[in-house]
């Protein structure tokens, strides 16, 4: 089965990349982005939500607010779907701390803990009433999140925001980190192909195991799987992106 979408527009930050230039440059030779110096500053997001939010969810809501920069506050209000396959793990593990020592546990910070509390935090905050999921699927996160996307745009919706986002793990947890780690989050406002097809779309489609990956692709397990996936829309001779952060075309 084969399903085509449109970007059409994105967005995405990690250390030292946070403008569409670095990003296109950076894909040109990606490299795994190291440390959490990270602009994620959100001046414009109400001072109580921005300080519930630690430095995962400064970033995986200011590259949703990028993504949807340009519509209009009606237009806002859409489906998102927040796709990570950890969330805010370190959160959690101080609840278990926590809880081992017998210490009470803050009801605020436990709702802060569950996966879906940073895209709560935002629709909360741009006040957005729209349909909104969290998916976790191991290293298919992204690929989870896209299905979501494409169901909801199958029903309908005009347009669907896909927002993909992880760290490393604690220490205590980095025995079960199975690909390289960095922090990184991006965006992909997605709509419906063209149905005259003049627009070039991108396409998810199950292929084998054994299918060969695509010329120029990252080594395995160079980067996380979500950025490989960032690295392939990217890449020069396929997604084709402009630096203002649009979509001119994509490659099937």
């Amino acid at each position: 089965m084969r399903q085509t979408f449109a970007i059409l527009r994105w967005s995405a930050v990690a250390a030292g990349l946070s403008s569409p230039e670095h990003w296109l440059e950076w894909a040109s030779a990606p490299f795994l982005p190291q440390g959490l110096e990270i602009d994620a500053a959100l001046p414009d997001f109400p001072a109580m939500s921005r300080r519930r939010l630690a430095l995962l969810g400064k970033m995986a809501v200011s590259v949703a607010d990028q993504a949807l920069a340009p519509l209009s506050d009606e237009e806002r209000d859409l489906p998102v779907v927040w796709a990570s396959r950890y969330g805010d793990a370190q959160r959690s593990l101080d609840l278990l701390r926590e809880q081992a020592q017998a210490d009470p546990l803050s009801p605020t910070s436990f709702a802060l803990s569950v996966h879906n509390a940073i895209g709560a935090q935002h629709s909360i905050a741009r006040r957005m009433t729209g349909n909104a999921l969290c998916v976790a699927a191991a290293q298919a996160t992204v690929e989870a999140g896209l299905i979501e996307c494409l169901g909801l745009l199958a029903e309908g919706a005009p347009r669907v925001l896909l927002v993909c986002y992880d760290a490393p793990l604690p220490e205590d947890y980095a025995q079960f980190q199975d690909e390289a780690a960095c922090a990184y989050a991006w965006a992909w406002l997605l709509g419906p192909a063209a149905a005259d097809g003049a627009q070039r779309v991108m396409a998810l489609q199950q292929l084998t195991v054994s299918a060969a990956p695509a010329p120029g692709a990252p080594a395995a397990g160079r980067l996380p799987h979500g950025l490989d996936v960032l690295h392939w829309a990217l890449a020069p001779g396929q997604g084709g992106c402009s630096r203002d952060g649009r979509w001119r075309h994509a490659h099937v």
